[in-house]
Formats: structure tokens, sequence, C-alpha cells
């Protein structure tokens, strides 16, 4: 069964059955956000099992079907908002460390282009802000729509603060790469 069908037939059923196949297809993507956010696999896999719970409990409050994982990614970074508050009195600020290698590997969607790319070294040196939009639209491929759901802010900002963040990455890319390949790239 395709993903939209999955989503459709838990949201209307909310049986077991449609729950366990919405927990197959959207566990992966939710622990994948917290990894690339900095947790350790154990808090990410932990997180994302308190997301889904919470998606399980609520699914009567999401409005718009089609809208649906900007919902989910809208309580995913209400969770990981809440994890940093409780750690952050005994731990200090969080920090955003990347992903390493044996995680990249361990990913279960796409590991091959995870491991490949300098995403994880080029999301250090956004703000905590930009990095959320780039995981959810790039890496997510979450919509102009899903993303201010999520976020919780209006289409335009969303589509400006985009424009702002694949600005400053691509100068963030330009300046990891020799200059004789972006040369060839221009």
């Amino acid at each position: 069964m395709d993903e939209r069908r999955v989503i459709e037939s838990f949201l209307s059923g909310g049986t077991e059955e449609a729950f366990c196949a919405l927990f197959e297809v959207a566990w992966p993507r939710v622990r994948r956000y917290f990894l690339l956010r900095g947790l350790d696999a154990m808090t990410a896999e932990d997180l994302a099992q308190n997301v889904l719970f919470i998606a399980y409990q609520r699914a009567g409050e999401v409005r718009e079907k089609d809208l649906f994982y900007g919902w989910l990614f809208a309580v995913a970074r209400n969770e990981l908002m809440r994890y940093w508050r409780r750690h952050q009195s005994r731990v200090g600020a969080p920090l955003f460390e990347p992903v390493s290698a044996e995680l990249a590997d361990s990913l279960t969607v796409e590991p091959d282009v995870m491991r490949d790319s300098h995403l994880q070294e080029w999301l250090t040196y956004l703000e905590p802000a930009e990095r959320d939009l780039v995981v959810l639209r790039f890496v997510e491929e979450l919509s102009y729509e899903e993303l201010a759901l999520a976020l919780a802010i209006p289409l335009g900002t969303v589509k400006w603060r985009i424009f702002n963040a694949k600005k400053k990455l691509s100068q963030i890319i330009r300046a990891s790469f020799p200059e004789s390949i972006t040369k060839r790239i221009n």
C-alpha cells in the first residue's frame, strides 16, 4: 500500500492495524529528522516512538489529510523542544553534532546518499531554524504548506526563509569545494 493510502487509512479508521502500517512508513522519517538534528540513535528512536504515539492519540486533530506530514513534524519539533528543555538544565545548551559515518550507514532510507553527501557538515554552519527548514524541505520533502504547518509560520515566511537558507547553503557549498570544481558548476 502506498504512503498516502496508509495515512488515509490511519486517519479514517484509527485501527491498530492502520497504526502499525503508519508506523512502518513514518517512523524512519521521524527518526532521521532527530538524527539530523544531532541526537544519538537511541534518543532519536525513543523520540520517534513518542511522536508516533502522540500521533496515535491525537489523530483526530489532523484537519487536512494532505498536510499530515506537516502536522506530524510539528509534533516531532515540539517533542524535540521538550527534550532539549528537559535536558538543558542537566547538560547545558544542546549542541548540534554531525551524524557519524556509522550512524549515517544505519539510516534506513537512502543510506548511500547520506554517507556520500556533505549534508551533515553543511548543516553545522546553519542556524537551528535554518537546519529545520533544510532537513524538512530537502530531506523529508515536505511541501511549503506542510512546512508552514510544521513550523507554525505563514506560507510567505516559509518561502522567504527557504530562499535565504538556499542562498546561505550555496555559499557554504562553494566555500567547501576547490575553485576548479566551482568554476565547472557555474
